[in-house]
């Protein structure tokens, strides 16, 4: 088959302000089209040239094609980007697709591939809420009157049980099949062997609320049974010495290991060999450190923010609970090996192979005609 995947928006821009990288092989989106690589399918991504990686001779197993954004003033490509030429494009290549998958429906681009080719398109929901763009208006506007009038014919897949609630209430044409976001179990898979020590894989903004899990680390290894613990903190951003203060007045410098942004043949062996990732955000959906950290065996520790909070839950794969404190760390340490094999047998659902086919298995309507 010959896949399209729209989306627009490679990264997660902190304050809107878009940093560009020198790969994009590590992004989301691209580790989601290497599993319909892996199973045989050509892939085609459409982003916004704003997220173009400054790297000038990377390599990836699929084509990209970079459209400018019309009016970025108003709508900001790290929000709502307008593609300019993206409509004509889709007009005179779409048809060469067996299957077109785009981000929310909550997008310019979603919108236009629903005009353009809806017989072959998927539109791939992440949100479970709307967004927080002037008081939620421009979203609940779109949801309750472009989802209706000029999207229901298009299946819409949902990417957790809180975005399939949230997009029920305004598409009447939506899959039951819940597919995450995929990762690379090539690289991330699990190990029978752990180090006593948990991981933060994050942005170090504020959002991500780093500080919080410093400080309840801090009271784990302030009790002298858990005083050989340790914290390894993978990423970088803005508030990187600003912890980097808090855990040197904490006394705790020999116990945290700040290691900086690493690609993910370096996350991999820190991340499988951690009792848990821990995870404190303010304002995060489908997070996939998580959906990687199952992949690798590794239990969560998080609040209810993530729209995966209720899976772990459910599945038995960490704690979830809001303003956990070191008592869940040390549930953690006690029942490692049971959390450890739910992650394992859960996380075989969760790589890019596995969600690709899925997908597939989703076709709309046109795409399933032309399989039989």
């Amino acid at each position: 088959m010959k896949i399209l995947i729209i989306n627009c928006i490679l990264s997660t821009a902190e304050h809107g302000i878009i940093k560009r990288k020198e790969s994009i092989s590590d992004c989301m989106i691209s580790n989601f089209a290497r599993g319909f690589i892996e199973l045989g399918h050509q892939v085609t991504l459409l982003a916004s040239v704003e997220f173009m990686p400054t790297g000038k001779d990377e390599q990836l197993p699929f084509e990209v094609i970079y459209f400018p954004s019309r009016l970025p003033q108003v709508f900001k490509p790290s929000l709502l980007p307008w593609p300019r030429g993206m409509r004509q494009w889709l007009k005179q290549h779409a048809g060469g697709y067996d299957l077109v998958i785009t981000s929310e429906a909550f997008q310019i681009p979603s919108l236009i591939a629903s005009r353009v080719c809806p017989s072959r398109l998927i539109i791939w929901q992440e949100m479970d809420r709307h967004q927080r763009l002037l008081f939620k208006l421009p979203s609940k506007l779109w949801h309750n009157t472009i989802v209706p009038l000029f999207m229901r014919h298009v299946t819409v897949v949902p990417r957790s049980q809180p975005a399939k609630h949230f997009i029920s209430q305004y598409s009447t044409n939506l899959s039951d099949v819940i597919v995450d976001h995929g990762t690379d179990a090539h690289t991330l898979y699990p190990s029978d062997e752990h180090d006593n020590a948990f991981i933060v894989v994050s942005q170090l903004v504020e959002r991500k609320r780093v500080d919080r899990i410093i400080t309840k680390f801090a009271k784990l290894v302030g009790n002298d049974s858990y005083r050989h613990y340790r914290l390894d903190i993978i990423g970088d951003g803005d508030q990187r010495q600003e912890l980097e203060r808090l855990v040197a007045t904490l006394g705790i410098g020999d116990k945290v290991v700040f290691h900086g942004f690493l690609p993910h043949e370096q996350l991999a062996s820190p991340l499988r060999r951690s009792l848990a990732l821990l995870v404190d955000t303010s304002n995060d959906l489908n997070m996939v450190t998580i959906a990687e950290s199952i992949t690798s065996g590794t239990p969560v520790v998080t609040n209810t923010k993530p729209s995966t909070a209720s899976f772990i839950a459910a599945n038995g794969l960490g704690v979830v609970r809001d303003d956990w404190d070191e008592n869940d760390l040390i549930e953690v340490i006690n029942n490692y090996d049971k959390m450890h094999k739910a992650c394992v047998r859960e996380g075989k659902e969760l790589t890019n192979v596995a969600c690709a086919r899925k997908m597939i298995s989703i076709n709309p309507p046109l795409v399933k005609q032309k399989m039989h």
